[in-house]
């Protein structure tokens, strides 16, 4: 039996890669039901939406991504269209009118209301909250600067706040209130939120085959930047990006001590003290993490990250549909 966690980095209008890709699992996966799906920012929107959506995974993925186009402007290029969501993207967000007043005073460059209010209505809060699969999205805590975990298993539920918490990244949109704390977007911390994943399926118990699909939308390689707002543009791409090989390499190296780990449990005397060590008793109870599964939008940066035109929102889930249909293609293909 295998068991899935799905991860969903954040990277805003990107995100409609991470929509064709869930497409592309749902039709490949018989029954597909991940155990946990974790989300950052636009991550943590697809993440709600694929969960709690009035209308089923897929199809309300769609409505979300349908609904954030922006109109395109008649004879306009397409490299201007994509500049104008600088100015709202009216399904979305508008120009907040405290900071056109009062910049120096306004506490976000945008208003959020448009998407808040829809979203209100895409998302069946009690079906989320209910779902045999565990939501976590991350935030970050204003004021502490600790990253935080909001689920639908805790106490109260996922909430639409905590929700859009994940997404609120500064100082393009405000700070969200949650229980008296206030957060911004969980990708300020950090832009992949894995941790949870695994935690997840290590407390499955019994013989299963754990497993994590990795949607990744910042990519790790570019051309050398030849302009301050290139640089400032790569900047942002290598914070962001995932840094995910790193967590490989640490994964195979635990892997490999759980397996040594295993093979020392078989002839250590059950009378031997080492048995009420807690490390040892940390790492005998530790899973393996069977296989990775990740997907990697590599086709812009972080130039695209506010670009709502359909020509490139379109663009976006194309490739990432093709992309996982080819990786579980090949996952699936016998061996010769």
């Amino acid at each position: 039996m295998k068991k899935t966690a799905l991860v969903l980095q954040g990277g805003g209008a990107l995100g409609a890669y991470q929509y064709g890709a869930i497409q592309a699992i749902y039709e490949r996966k018989t029954n597909f039901s991940p155990v946990i799906v974790t989300g950052v920012s636009i991550g943590a929107i697809n993440a709600a939406v694929m969960l709690g959506g009035k209308y089923g995974p897929v199809e309300s993925l769609k409505s979300l991504w349908n609904h954030v186009k922006m109109d395109t402007l008649p004879f306009f290029p397409q490299s201007w269209q994509a500049k104008t969501s600088k100015l709202g993207n009216p399904n979305m967000y508008y120009i907040n009118p405290n900071y056109v007043y009062s910049p120096l005073t306004a506490k976000s460059i945008y208003d959020i209301r448009p998407f808040r209010e829809f979203l209100a209505d895409l998302i069946d809060f009690k079906q989320l909250n209910q779902h045999s699969s565990e939501l976590v999205v991350e935030s970050v805590n204003v004021e502490t600067g600790a990253l935080t975990r909001f689920s639908n298993r805790d106490k109260d539920g996922m909430t639409l706040e905590k929700v859009i918490s994940s997404m609120s990244i500064p100082p393009n949109f405000p700070y969200i209130e949650v229980n008296n704390q206030y957060y911004w977007d969980g990708g300020l911390f950090a832009n992949l939120p894995l941790a949870p994943a695994i935690n997840c399926l290590e407390k499955i118990k019994g013989n299963v085959e754990r497993e994590i699909i990795i949607i990744n939308l910042f990519r790790k390689n570019a051309t050398l930047p030849e302009t301050i707002a290139d640089i400032s543009d790569r900047v942002k791409e290598i914070i962001f990006e995932s840094k995910l090989n790193i967590d490989e390499n640490f994964f195979t190296k635990i892997d490999g001590m759980i397996d040594l780990f295993q093979e020392i449990d078989k002839v250590l005397p059950q009378d031997s003290d080492i048995r009420k060590d807690k490390i040892y008793q940390k790492m005998i109870a530790r899973k393996k993490i069977h296989s990775f599964m990740k997907l990697q939008y590599e086709a812009e940066g972080v130039e695209g990250t506010d670009n709502f035109t359909p020509e490139a929102v379109d663009s976006r889930i194309r490739i990432g549909y093709r992309d996982a249909l080819s990786k579980l293609d090949n996952l699936n293909k016998p061996l010769e």
